[in-house]
């Protein structure tokens, strides 16, 4: 084998080495970018899956949420099932911090009076694997 011959072999080589660097480079980069629009969606997102945000209450059923009331107090707010005669209507429990609690059936569109504020219900979610949602816009 002469010099040369060894040369040509490094340099394949050397070209080789490159172009799996690049590769991986790339598949590195690739998979990095896929990964940030799963945060930038959870950041657009209306509505925690519970809580209050932005004039807005989404409940989860079965899981009470506790609504502070602009005297300091708190309102203690859960679905708690369906309506017998229509599924599409949700029971949702209020009960004051001191006080006795009610149970208020509703449908899409509905509007309830919580702490003095009316609050419409804009959103419902169903599905036979996993519990209802309500959502709940404070009315201006």
């Amino acid at each position: 084998m002469t010099f040369f011959d060894r040369s040509r072999g490094s340099v394949r080589a050397a070209a080789l080495l490159a172009l799996a660097l690049s590769a991986s480079t790339a598949l590195a980069a690739c998979s990095s970018e896929a990964e940030a629009p799963a945060d930038t969606a959870a950041e657009q997102s209306p509505a925690p899956v519970l809580g209050e945000y932005d004039d807005r209450i989404q409940l989860v059923e079965g899981t009470p949420y506790a609504l502070l009331t602009g005297s300091g107090g708190t309102v203690s707010l859960e679905i708690t099932g369906h309506d017998d005669g229509d599924t599409s209507n949700v029971v949702l429990s209020v009960t004051p911090e001191e006080g006795q609690g009610e149970e208020i059936t509703l449908a899409h569109g509905d509007v309830v009076e919580l702490d003095e504020a009316s609050w419409r219900v804009s959103e419902m979610g169903f599905s036979d694997s996993m519990p209802g949602s309500v959502t709940l816009t404070r009315e201006e």
